[in-house]
């Protein structure tokens, strides 16, 4: 199994650092590179700036109170809005294997990201900021590792395979 995978954690607190651009387009690629049902290719990137990220974190906190997750986007260094261009069938899985992909890569060269579903809570609200008429999927935090949590729990194989 790739180490990557092994070691990838959903991080929630990063370093202050401005991590280069490069990385992030290299992160993005690697996302473009996942399958996609008949090629379609789904996946669109926001890349927001401070003022939005900012103004995400303060509507998070204005309507469900502080929380971790609003924490994160106002600190992090890069917050990617990831969008699903037309509604077709299969997209919500090809945009997970795009998400998967960036998660992947973004740990191979030592940054930290967290996969933000709970964005879809205001996703009118990001709409109205970015003026982006897609559908908001997530959102991809992704700055340099300011912690080191241990592996969470997860199911052995066992529990969660049967044969027929």
């Amino acid at each position: 199994m790739l180490k990557e995978i092994q070691n990838r954690r959903s991080i929630r607190n990063y370093k202050k650092n401005i991590i280069d651009k490069q990385d992030v387009l290299d992160i993005l690629t690697a996302g473009i590179k996942a399958p996609s049902a008949k090629n379609n290719q789904p996946w669109r990137f926001v890349i927001v700036n401070d003022e939005i990220k900012n103004k995400i974190s303060n509507k998070m906190v204005e309507l469900y109170g502080p929380n971790k997750t609003a924490e994160v986007i106002e600190k992090v260094p890069y917050l990617i809005l990831i969008y699903n261009k037309d509604n077709e069938y299969f997209n919500h899985l090809s945009i997970g294997a795009c998400i998967e992909n960036m998660l992947l890569e973004a740990e191979s060269i030592g940054l930290g990201t967290l996969w933000i579903g709970y964005i879809k809570k205001i996703e009118d609200y990001v709409k109205e900021l970015v003026n982006i008429d897609y559908e908001l999927v997530s959102a991809l935090a992704i700055g340099i590792k300011n912690e080191n949590p241990v592996a969470r729990p997860r199911l052995n194989l066992e529990e969660v395979l049967i044969y027929k």
